[in-house]
C-alpha cells in the first residue's frame, strides 16, 4: 500500500454525512492527534443527511479529508477498485445503515439489501486485500452495531458481549445479520474485525425521526408531540460525543476478534424522555407555548426495554462523561 507521503493511516468511513459518523469525522479532521490520518467519507446521503451535509461542506476544507458520494450496497465494483485495487485504506469504520425502526417495518426488504448486502460487500473486499497482501490483518475493519441485536432485556437485566442474538424487528434483524457474518468472516478467514454494540446516541443535528430530536422539532414548530403506546417503554441514551470517544478507543485500543457494549446509566421510559425534554426547553424558552403530547399506535411490535453490560470497553478506560441532561442541555441551545 502506498500512502500519502504526509499520512501515517487511511480511513474510509461509511455513512459519514449521517448523524454519528458526521459527528465522528468533524471531531477527528479537526484534531490535531489525527492531522497525519487520511480520511475518506463514503456516503449516498440520503434522506437523514438533509441536517449533516454543512459538516461536510465545512470538512472538505481540510486537507486530510475527501468525500465520495455512493451507495456502498450497489457499488461493489467501486470498492472492490478503492480498496483492493488501488489499496487506499488501512482500516474501515462501517457506520453506514438505515437505522429507523420504524421504517424497518414498511419495508423489511429494504433494510436488508441495503444494511447487509452494504456490510459484506465492505468485508469481501477487506478479505480479498488481505489475500492479496498475504495478510488478513491488512485493514481493520470496525463495525458499529446495536444494543437491539440482543433483543429485549428485562428489568435488572443487561446482555453482556456473549449473549445470544435475539432481534425482534426487521432493522435490528439486519444488523444482527451482519454481526452473523462478521463473525462468520473471522473464524473463516481471521480478518482484523471488531464490533461494537451501543445503546441509544442522541445529539447535535440529529434527523428528527428519533424521539429526541423529534420531540425537539415538535417544540420548535408547535406541533402535537407523538409518543407510540403508552409511553412506558424505556430506553438507555448515550450523547454523540461519548459515543465518538467510544469508537475512538476500540479503534487505537481493541484486538482483534473483539465485540464491546457501549452503554450509559441513563434509562428513562418515552413519557419521562418527552417530560424531561419539555422541562429543558422551558428553561432556554420560557415563555414558548408546548404543544400537546399525543398518543399514537404502537409498533407492530416494541421492545419494552434495552440493557447492556458495559465493563468490557471500561476496561480500555472509557466510560460515559456527559449526563443526560447535561446531553439535552447542549443538544437544546445548540
Amino acid at each position: 500500500m502506498i500512502l500519502e507521503q504526509q499520512f501515517s493511516r487511511s480511513v474510509l468511513v461509511t455513512g459519514g454525512a449521517g448523524f454519528i459518523g458526521s459527528n465522528f469525522l468533524r471531531a477527528v479532521c479537526t484534531s490535531q492527534d489525527y492531522q497525519d490520518v487520511k480520511f475518506t467519507c463514503i456516503d449516498k446521503l440520503s434522506y437523514v443527511s438533509d441536517n449533516t451535509t454543512k459538516f461536510i461542506d465545512d470538512l472538505l476544507k481540510e486537507d486530510n479529508f475527501e468525500f465520495i458520494k455512493a451507495d456502498i450496497s450497489e457499488e461493489y465494483d467501486l470498492l472492490y477498485r478503492l480498496i483492493v485495487e488501488q489499496e487506499l485504506f488501512t482500516d474501515v469504520i462501517h457506520f453506514a445503515a438505515e437505522s429507523s425502526v420504524d421504517r424497518s417495518f414498511e419495508d423489511p426488504l429494504f433494510f436488508t439489501k441495503n444494511n447487509v448486502l452494504a456490510a459484506q460487500n465492505l468485508l469481501e473486499c477487506v478479505r480479498l486485500i488481505g489475500n492479496k497482501r498475504g495478510d488478513p490483518h491488512h485493514v481493520k475493519f470496525i463495525h458499529i452495531s446495536t444494543d437491539e441485536v440482543y433483543g429485549e432485556q428485562r428489568t435488572n437485566e443487561s446482555a453482556a458481549e456473549n449473549t445470544l442474538l435475539s432481534p425482534s424487528n426487521p432493522y435490528s434483524a439486519s444488523k444482527g445479520a451482519i454481526d452473523l457474518i462478521i463473525n462468520a468472516y473471522i473464524k473463516s478467514f481471521q480478518l482484523f474485525a471488531v464490533l461494537i454494540r451501543s445503546n441509544n446516541v442522541y445529539g447535535y443535528h440529529q434527523y428528527p425521526e428519533k424521539i429526541i430530536p423529534m420531540t425537539l422539532y415538535s417544540l420548535c414548530h408547535r406541533q402535537p408531540i407523538r409518543i407510540h403506546g403508552d409511553g412506558h417503554n424505556k430506553r438507555r441514551y448515550l450523547f454523540i460525543d461519548d459515543f465518538v470517544s467510544a469508537v475512538l478507543t476500540v479503534w487505537n485500543k481493541s484486538e482483534p476478534y473483539e465485540i464491546y457494549n457501549v452503554g450509559s446509566d441513563d434509562e428513562v421510559t418515552n413519557i419521562d424522555m418527552v417530560n424531561l425534554i419539555i422541562r429543558q426547553y422551558k428553561q432556554w424558552k420560557p415563555y414558548s407555548t408546548i404543544p400537546p403530547i399525543t398518543y399514537v399506535t404502537d409498533r407492530k411490535f416494541n421492545d419494552d426495554r434495552y440493557d447492556v453490560d458495559f465493563t468490557k470497553i471500561r476496561r480500555l478506560g472509557w466510560k460515559p462523561q456527559t449526563t443526560l441532561q447535561q446531553g439535552l442541555d447542549k443538544v437544546i441551545r445548540s
